[in-house]
């Protein structure tokens, strides 16, 4: 695997993705996290988390999407047709929690493959709960973001090597 390069703004990169979909995909404005509000959101409400990995013979890395089901519920609801079953509702959070997950890291990847870095996309995958928090390492790049949107907290990871 080759080095990252330095000048490689994965920060801004990360943020745009996720900009990009919340305001233009779903007309949902977002804002940055303060870390007050970061840290209280912490332990509130029930989580699902997606997750995509990003593969290329040069480098690995992958996003993490970290979101509650009240806001996963409000963005379905405002979606159209959301199922009145509990057990199917459940379903659609998912499908949607990866399809949210994976319209990002696409995004991600288009902003990596214009900074001189392609790679390829995994099929999404959500759990429910948040992954334990894995150490970054050395030789890893990481963004960290926490964003406000509809009241609502989600933090986003993105990492390569």
């Amino acid at each position: 695997m080759t080095s990252i390069k330095p000048d490689l703004e994965l920060d801004r990169i990360a943020a745009h993705a996720l900009r990009d979909v919340l305001v233009t995909q779903f007309k949902m404005p977002d804002f940055a996290a303060s870390p007050d509000q970061s840290s209280s959101a912490a332990g509130d409400g029930h989580w699902l988390t997606g997750s995509v990995n990003l593969e290329s013979p040069q480098m690995k890395g992958g996003v993490l999407l970290q979101m509650s089901e009240p806001w996963l519920s409000t963005l379905n609801a405002s979606l159209g047709n959301a199922s009145r079953d509990p057990a199917a509702r459940q379903s659609e959070l998912l499908d949607l929690a990866g399809e949210l997950c994976n319209m990002i890291a696409g995004r991600i990847g288009a902003g990596l493959a214009a900074a001189g870095r392609i790679c390829t996309l995994s099929t999404p995958h959500v759990i429910r709960g948040r992954p334990q928090r894995a150490d970054d390492g050395p030789g890893i790049k990481c963004a960290h973001t926490s964003w406000t949107c509809a009241g609502e907290t989600l933090k986003l990871k993105v990492w390569i090597k």
